[in-house]
């Protein structure tokens, strides 16, 4: 490679040294990254919720919200599977992390924000295609603390996961 080669002689180069599998798992990551997405302030500016960069990456979407529960849902994509070729648990749990504090946020007064603070996931079946969907509600909403349940199934209504978690409110400094 020569001095003045750019990032595109580069990466050419790479790809030229990459395995038949390798070569697999990055042409499924340049689609993932290739799917049509509205930035953030777009999302913001039109309106539309807003999850955050890896809830965008993996494709979660919200499908219904109201106070105190959520319902968000994953199209299944290959790229997301773990060796054992099944979708990797790791999709799963952000994809229960998200609707958890998105759960969360709709019964919080204007300015405040959660953090998670503890989140269990148990793993009933594997995933291997489909579109996931998880509900979340809270369960009780203290001072400092909510709680919260969640159920995700697959598109035959099969239950693949549940999750409970706790979530810390985050209220603004008071001005000095």
């Amino acid at each position: 490679m020569t001095a003045d080669a750019g990032p595109g002689d580069e990466l050419r180069s790479a790809i030229d040294g990459l395995s038949p599998e390798q070569a697999r798992t990055l042409l499924a990551w340049v689609r993932t990254l290739g799917r049509p997405r509205r930035s953030r302030t777009e999302a913001i500016e039109a309106g539309e919720p807003v999850l955050g960069a890896l809830g965008d990456l993996l494709g979660i979407e919200r499908e219904a919200e109201e106070p105190g529960r959520t319902r968000m849902r994953l199209t299944v994509d290959p790229t997301w599977h773990n060796p054992n070729g099944v979708l990797h648990g790791g999709v799963i749990y952000t994809m229960v992390d998200y609707s958890m504090g998105s759960a969360v946020h709709t019964v919080l007064p204007e300015g405040q924000s959660c953090a998670t603070i503890e989140l269990k996931v148990s793993y009933l079946a594997t995933v291997r295609e489909g579109t996931l969907t998880v509900d979340t509600n809270v369960v009780k909403h203290g001072r400092n603390i909510a709680f919260t349940e969640s159920k995700v199934t697959d598109d035959r209504g099969r239950l693949v996961a549940t999750a409970s978690g706790s979530m810390f409110i985050i209220r603004p400094e008071p001005a000095a």
